[in-house]
């Protein structure tokens, strides 16, 4: 009997032991969208945060969407995170993107390598297929963003992962141009909302398995 629950006991020490090994820790970085920057994730880097997730992996890229094109951001990008993956061993990393920062990280997965250089990439009403509300603004970015952009051609469906979009978006117009790769649609809340609304923090942690 004492034989047979050592064994237990080591059984089970074992399984607890693969589950650490296996959770995620890789160092994550966020993307923010057209006219933001790296502050609008406060709130979903606190509750990762709060998860226990360690705060030292995770890392907001900054990047001027007003004077650069999402081809130019792409490659910034990329340099960014040879930085980031030195700090760490070279480890891989994952992104989590929100609006126009989704076509920012693909064009540094397909035109700058960065798909070898990923785990994961999950992007929040992102314009995978352009949006018309991005005709009335007037930068190297909105013109990526619009629909039928060369940016877009060029892509040609390439670099997605998993995507999340809400049917109330408001912003991706319409709000089924979000969806690429593996979908997921969360709860109908509107474009800016995806960055602080408690269950899309539910989907990006599930969608970074």
């Amino acid at each position: 009997m004492k034989r047979t629950a050592i064994l237990a006991s080591v059984a089970l020490a074992s399984v607890l032991a693969c589950g650490q090994a296996a959770a995620q820790t890789e160092p994550i970085v966020f993307v923010h969208g057209y006219s933001g920057n790296s502050g609008n994730w406060s709130t979903m880097i606190s509750r990762f945060t709060a998860s226990g997730y360690p705060s030292n992996k995770l890392y907001g890229f900054n990047y001027n969407s007003f004077l650069s094109s999402d081809t130019a951001s792409g490659a910034q990008l990329a340099s960014y995170v040879n930085t980031v993956r030195a700090r760490h061993g070279g480890e891989k990393i994952s992104i989590v993107a929100h609006s126009n920062g989704g076509l920012v990280s693909r064009a540094y997965r397909v035109f700058n390598g960065g798909s070898s250089q990923m785990r994961r990439f999950v992007t929040l009403g992102t314009p995978h297929l352009g949006t018309t509300s991005a005709y009335a603004c007037f930068s190297p970015a909105c013109y990526d963003m619009w629909p039928g952009s060369l940016f877009i051609l060029r892509l040609a469906g390439r670099g997605c992962d998993r995507s999340l979009w809400s049917a109330l978006d408001g912003v991706i117009i319409p709000a089924t141009n979000a969806i690429c790769g593996n979908s997921t649609q969360v709860a109908p809340v509107n474009h800016l909302a995806l960055l602080t609304d408690g269950s899309v923090y539910n989907a990006v942690r599930a969608a970074l398995r």
